[in-house]
């Protein structure tokens, strides 16, 4: 699990979708949407991780959890509301959708520090 994470947040932020998305607009577009669905089986895999758990929840824990939730949402909100705009590439359409998949990459990576103890 929390490889999957560290994989995540290491791999997204690194690298650009490489093979194309059926339906993808632009490369921006299929990078945006790979990113969103790995944020989103990560969530899901911590989740699941919780309610078995292999991960115990805090307080902090849980807040760390529901914000990055809310802020997936709110990234995956932006992107559809891009997409449904037509996927303009220029920087100052898909800016908005960068700054909520940075947040929830962002979340991530505070999730697995608080599962980690910060380490």
């Amino acid at each position: 699990m929390l490889l999957s994470l560290s994989l995540l947040t290491n791999a997204c932020a690194n690298h650009a979708a490489v093979a194309p998305v059926p339906g993808q607009l632009s490369t921006f577009d299929a990078y945006s949407y790979r990113v969103l669905y790995d944020a989103q089986a990560a969530l899901n895999s911590f989740k699941a991780d919780v309610a078995s758990g292999k991960v115990t929840e805090t307080l902090t824990l849980k807040m760390v959890l529901n914000q990055a939730i809310s802020d997936y949402d709110t990234a995956n909100t932006v992107y559809q509301a891009w997409r449904a705009a037509g996927g303009n590439s220029s920087a100052s359409a898909t800016a908005p959708v960068t700054a909520a998949i940075n947040k929830v990459q962002s979340d991530i990576t505070g999730i697995a520090a608080q599962v980690t103890g910060g380490k």
